[in-house]
């Protein structure tokens, strides 16, 4: 994962900017660096009037341009950000010059956009022509540096002369900070400058009446909140709101900062601040009564203003506020809380000595059935904002008040399941050979049978025909035979309409009108009416031939299943007790049926394929919508969203064989290795084709040959060719590439192939694709974010496209759709400050930066080593290692060793990068400077197959933690790269990066273990391969470090050896802490709704069982919370002046009413701040909560812990104990390996050709944090 800088704007959309990154760059993951983004600055909100095209650039409260703005892809515009009117603030980042760049430590660009930029001079020197000032903390933009002409001062004051819309005079601000008197504004306007009252700006002097508030204008006494005759009136700057911007309502106001005034700022800060949402100013309740104090000295905003806006004070502009350090911090923080255990028995069972308790699979302990808890109550704390979420209200006003559900079977016709090799209900995929020609007239027997022999098998050995075992026909033939059982019996359905789920449920709002409570259909066609043809009488001395078997025909059998009240769901609002989910399945069956009908039906999505985008590799991104009932607090929603997914292009199959063997043309591919064809065979597994030789219908692919077509010899009555001879003979066809394997679309079965040339294939179209690489990831997220503005919109105009109005089905079941936005109400929880050794920082917009800030616990590295698998040169490594060792020490990392071991792949041609990092290993081992500590592999670029074997080497056979940079890091050799890669490090030899300042409920009044699980599935196509199942848990108070342990098990939602993981990792909390965990606190990641009660009853039966694995009286309580991500609630803030500065949902908003149920424990959290596209929140669902936690309590700590997750300086999106187990998972996923090594191979699993060796966690790093 990567992050990038923030933008600029006043924290949210303010002049002042919260550390705008560089293009193309931000916040990079050493590991794989990622996107990044500039951030935007800008006076005002982007809605306002002065641009010449309406609607744009500076509004009353100062404009953005929006043409200069973020893009919808989160960087920043091409054009420059500020148009050429405005200007950059002191801290907003810049489109990218090589004269500009990244500050030394934040994510901000420090650089000037503009030529000849200067930007601040600082004693400490600047940075990349234009770098950051000690005091100021940004850049500048225009012309010469500054904001107009002249640049800052050495206050940091607001400067520059008019040239280019500059706010001010020749002179800028002065000295003492305050707004220049020889000017009243910039070039725009009339009378003197400045805007008019047509366009809402300040007219000679000051804010027009209509706005509120002086700008600034002829007195020198400050910018906003000057003296009353200075701020163009006594409220100050204002924009739209009465109370003033900043300083002390005008009267009191400034001598001497921007936005905050004189000594004292005004005494108040500004009864109601910069027109923000909360009557205590700068926007949250940490603003105003305290934004004041020290607003002049400390920046803008004030000591602790601004609140989680970014204003309040600190160091400087944007920035959060800053406080004392907490020091080095040892130890796990429990050493005065509770009592160490003092039994030598229980001493024995904690640390491992006294084995493992054997556990009797009837105790009555872990028979309990667990009930899933209620709702407790509704979170307090935050600000109240509103809301436009993506759901639509729907009425059952004119609802039946009953629903008649009916079962469904669909079977074979019996003739044709008598010769169906597959049993009456079971699905021949393949009841006409791919060898048989569609029988037409003239065809005989004796041409079929030479067809069926050569395509369908290698005849040295054909197998007699076999009955198998049932199974069950392919869902989307179920659908289309159900359907045509209604269009050919239409007349025995009355009129009624009725709907089903293409499976084997089918529901009406009437009773059908059959005598009986079952009716049978036969004959039924999914295919079309399609008569027998005539046949000629047989020439002489023809073979008899096979009868004609007419087209594949179906029976279909209703019978009644149950009556669905639909009053139950009235009662289910007052009695949680009723089960409510018939009636929700029926009615969301009901609103699907007419979109199954017309669309492409993935999952809960429906694709029309007309908006469509190519992606490399035959592959195309298709465009959709997202469908859903809900139930919510009182009413019925539906949930509506932009959806979009991977589906394969409809060409030759061609097109996927060169990318899956990485080749050019066809003729480029030769002979096969074994490894090629495994992965060919992976990448067109089960994709269906239709051949281009002859009509037929599609065939799904089972694998390829182990030849090549004209070496794939056949038998023809008793002749032998090869395939390719036979296609030359048969069907006239002289194949292009004979010396390329055959697809076979028959059989898995041996003897029942059916092989066709990859050239004579084509895709059959409306397939996904689920097999999706890096690149078309990163394509993906291009083409599919949205803007939130953009979203809504699009969101807005699918409900109008679904034509839910004139659906005739909904009218039959009584269903009305609304067609706007539903509006709910939420809160913003306050962030918690971040604290180092020498500093704290309440991050602002959900992000902070490292600078001038020292780990709580630095480690020391004393014996490391460099493996260089890269073209890059000596020079570049060494003078990166000097600049991550100089970053280092700033950090407070020790690297005593400045002169790592390192290892070239140049004096070792052709030595793979495992044998490298082992030759690395055997000479760190031979230094006198203890045990290796880490590895630092340099890498050419982001490929995960050499990334994979990286890790898997130092993950399992070395037992030493690793460290990957991408050469052309090292060749720039960035700072702000350097603390990231400083941040990895720490924690991976255990030290601590930051904690908290404000206890996390529960856990830091007693012994609390927080735990996170996840289970990583192989994605689709890739064969039978294990599932991946982690775990992590907390070490301390602080949730500064984890431990994971991770299994590979076959495919399954629960975790299937979560006992033994559990014990582990309660051992090792002991090990730390000394103290038994006296809570638990459960996150789980991965589990869909539907797996809920099944999960909860898993797993907690596996606490239980872990718990009694080490002490027979060992409960603690436990609260098992739900993690996902995967859901489809989009949210849009009401007024624009609640969301980031691009339209955002601010962090900490929390959802708990309106759309969530109302007796369901859960609730929505925006835990970061969006990068790119549209914010998704995280749904938290509280299953079980035996420690009684508070929702308050949960959803602040759940949103705090965001705060923790150790490799980065931001909030993440969801919780960090889920993220860290996802992470565990992803990197156990490279400890999967076709073939073993000599590593501890702990299970080996089959795929349909391959076996699987997972080889487990060296014991070395079980106590490191070797996922970060």
């Amino acid at each position: 994962m990567s992050y990038s800088g923030g933008g600029g704007g006043y924290g949210d959309q303010r002049g002042y900017g919260s550390r705008g990154g560089d293009h193309g760059r931000g916040y990079d993951d050493p590991n794989r660096p990622g996107s990044g983004g500039s951030g935007s600055g800008g006076y005002g909100d982007q809605r306002g009037g002065y641009d010449q095209r309406g609607q744009q650039g500076y509004d009353q409260r100062g404009g953005y341009d929006q043409r200069g703005g973020y893009d919808q892809r989160g960087g920043y515009d091409q054009r420059g950000g500020y148009d050429q009117r405005g200007g950059y603030d002191s801290r907003g980042g810049d489109y990218g010059r090589s004269s500009s760049g990244y500050d030394e430590y934040s994510r901000g660009g420090g650089g000037s956009y503009g030529s000849g930029s200067r930007g601040y001079e600082s004693g400490r020197g600047d940075y990349s022509s234009g770098g950051y000032d000690d005091r100021s903390r940004g850049g500048s933009y225009g012309s010469g540096g500054g904001y107009g002409g002249s640049g800052y001062d050495d206050r940091g004051g607001y400067g520059g002369s008019s040239s280019h819309a500059g706010y001010g005079g020749s002179s800028g601000y002065d000295s003492r900070g305050g707004y220049d008197q020889s000017r009243g504004g910039g070039n725009y306007g009339s009378g003197g400058g400045g805007y008019d009252d047509r366009s809402r700006g300040y007219s000679d002097g000051g804010y027009d009446d209509r706005s509120r508030g002086g700008y600034g204008g002829r007195d020198d006494r400050g910018y906003g909140g000057g003296a009353s005759a200075g701020g163009g009136g006594d409220r100050g700057y204002g924009g739209r709101d009465d109370r003033g911007y900043g300083g002390g309502g005008g009267d009191r106001g400034g001598d001497r900062g921007y936005g905050g005034g004189g000594d004292r700022g005004g005494d108040r800060g500004g009864d109601r601040g910069y027109g923000r949402r909360d009557d205590r100013g700068g926007g949250d309740r940490r603003g105003g009564d305290r934004g004041g104090d020290r607003g002049g000295d400390r920046g803008y905003g004030g000591g602790r203003g601004g609140g989680r806006f970014g204003g309040g004070g600190g160091r400087g502009g944007g920035r959060g506020e800053s406080g004392p350090g907490v020091g080095t911090v040892t130890g796990s923080g429990y050493e005065s809380i509770g009592d160490p255990v003092a039994d030598p028995r229980i001493q024995d069972e904690w640390t491992g000595r006294a084995g493992v308790r054997d556990v009797n699979a009837e105790d009555p302990d872990l028979q309990q059935e667990f009930l899933i808890c209620r709702r407790p109550g509704l979170g307090r704390g935050g600000k109240s904002v509103q809301m436009q979420v993506n759901y639509f209200g729907v009425s059952l006003d004119s609802a039946p008040p009953e629903i008649f559900k009916y079962h469904v079977d669909v079977e074979r016709s019996p003739d044709l399941a008598a010769d169906s090799k597959y049993g009456p209900s079971g699905a021949d995929q393949k009841d006409e050979t791919m060898g048989d020609e569609p029988k037409q007239e003239g065809k005989d027997e004796k041409e079929n049978k030479e067809d069926k022999d050569v395509e369908m098998s290698d005849v040295s050995a054909p197998p007699k025909r076999e009955r198998r075992p049932e199974r069950p026909l392919p869902r989307s033939l179920v659908r289309n035979v159900i359907n045509a059982a209604l269009r050919q019996y239409e007349a025995e359905f009355g009129g009624i309409r009725v709907v089903h789920d293409g499976m084997s449920a089918m529901y009406a709002p009437a009773v059908l009108p059959w005598d009986s409570h079952a009716k049978t259909f036969v004959d039924v066609n999914p295919d079309g009416p399609s008569p027998t043809p005539p046949q000629p009488p047989p020439a002489a001395g023809d073979a008899p031939r096979r009868p004609f078997r007419g087209p594949r025909t179906f029976v279909v059998k209703i019978k009644m299943a149950e009556t669905i009240s639909t009053n139950s769901l009235k009662d289910y609002y007052s009695n949680p007790d009723v089960n409510v989910m018939p009636v929700l399945q029926a009615l969301d069956v009901a609103a699907r049926h007419l979109g199954a009908q017309r669309l492409i039906t993935v999952g809960r999505n429906f694709f029309s394929m007309k908006k469509t985008f190519p992606l490399k590799g035959g592959k195309e991104l298709c465009w959709g919508y997202h469908q859903a009932i809900r139930v919510a607090d009182r009413k019925l929603l539906m949930n509506v969203d932009q959806a979009a997914t991977v589906f394969y292009a409809p060409k030759e199959l061609m097109e996927l064989v060169l990318p899956a063997l990485n080749a050019r043309s066809a003729n480029d591919i030769r002979a096969l290795s074994e490894r090629d064809a495994r992965n060919l065979a992976r990448a067109l597994r089960k994709i269906e084709v239709v051949p281009t030789h002859r009509k037929d219908r599609k065939r799904a692919i089972f694998g390829i040959s182990a030849q090549p077509a004209n070496q794939t010899i056949q038998s023809i009555k008793g002749e032998s060719m090869s395939v390719a001879d036979y296609f030359s003979k048969r069907y006239n066809i002289n194949l292009r590439y004979p010396h390329l394997p055959l697809v076979n679309v028959g059989s898995k079965r041996a003897g029942k192939e059916n092989w066709l040339p990859i050239e004579l294939c084509e895709v059959a179209p409306g397939q996904r694709c689920a097999n999706i690489n890096e690149l078309d990831t990163a394509e993906i997220i291009r083409q599919t974010s949205q803007p939130p503005r953009a979203r809504q919109e699009t969101i807005i105009d699918q409900v109008r496209q679904a034509g839910f109005e004139n659906d005739p089905y909904l009218a039959a079941f009584g269903m009305k759709v609304e067609q706007r936005l539903e509006v709910t109400e939420a809160r913003v929880m306050d962030p918690p400050d971040v604290q180092y050794a020498n500093v704290s920082e309440r991050p602002s917009g959900g992000q902070w930066n490292l600078r001038d800030k020292r780990f709580v616990e630095g480690a020391t590295m004393r014996n490391w080593g460099v493996v260089i698998s890269a073209n890059v040169g000596e020079r570049d490594v060494q003078g990166f290692i000097r600049n991550l060792v100089d970053m280092a020490g700033k950090s407070g990392l020790t690297i005593e060793d400045s002169n790592p071991h390192m290892i070239h792949m140049d004096q070792y041609r052709g030595a793979q990068v495992e044998e490298l990092m082992k030759m690395c290993f055997k000479e760190l081992e031979a230094r006198n400077r203890g045990p290796p500590q880490l590895i630092m592999v340099i890498k050419q670029d982001k490929s995960v197959g050499s990334y994979s074997d990286i890790k898997r080497m130092s993950d399992t056979v070395l037992g030493i933690p690793s460290q990957c940079i991408v050469s052309q890091n090292v060749r720039s050799a960035k700072p702000q790269y350097c603390a990231n890669v400083c941040l990895k490090i720490n924690m991976k030899l255990s030290g601590k990066n930051s904690i908290l300042r404000e206890p996390l409920p529960l856990v830091s009044t007693a012994p609390t273990i927080i735990i996170g699980a996840d289970v990583e599935h192989p994605r689709s196509g890739m064969g039978s391969r294990p599932s991946i199942a982690s775990v992590v848990a907390s070490l301390d108070r602080y949730s500064a470090k984890y431990v994971a342990r991770v299994a590979a098990q076959k495919a399954s939602s629960d975790i299937q050896l979560l006992p033994h993981m559990l014990r582990d990792l309660f051992l090792a909390f002991y090990q730390s802490t000394n103290r038994k965990p006296e809570h638990v606190i459960y996150y789980r990641d991965g589990v869909s709704e539907g797996q809920y009660f099944d999960i909860l009853q898993t797993e907690m039966r596996a606490l239980r069982k872990a718990f009694k694995m080490i002490s027979e009286n060992y409960n603690p309580p436990v609260t098992f919370i739900i993690v996902n991500k995967r859901h489809h609630m989009r949210a849009f803030p009401n007024n624009p002046r609640d969301a980031d500065r691009k339209g955002n949902v601010v962090p900490g908003t929390v959802i708990d009413t309106g759309i969530v149920d109302s007796h369901r424990f859960d609730f929505f959290l925006y835990g970061h701040s969006g990068i790119q596209g549209t914010s998704v929140p995280c749904h938290y669902t509280v299953l079980h909560d035996e420690n009684k936690m508070s929702a308050e309590d949960v959803q602040r700590l759940t949103y705090h812990l965001g705060y923790t997750f150790a490799r980065c300086t931001r909030s993440v999106s969801f919780a960090t104990p889920a993220y860290y187990a996802h992470l565990a998972a992803a990197r156990a996923r490279f400890f999967l390996n076709e073939g073993s090594d000599g590593a501890s191979t702990v299970g080996s699993f089959n795929s349909s050709s391959s076996n699987f060796d997972f080889t487990e966690l060296h014991n070395d790093l079980k106590n490191c944090m070797f996922f970060i």
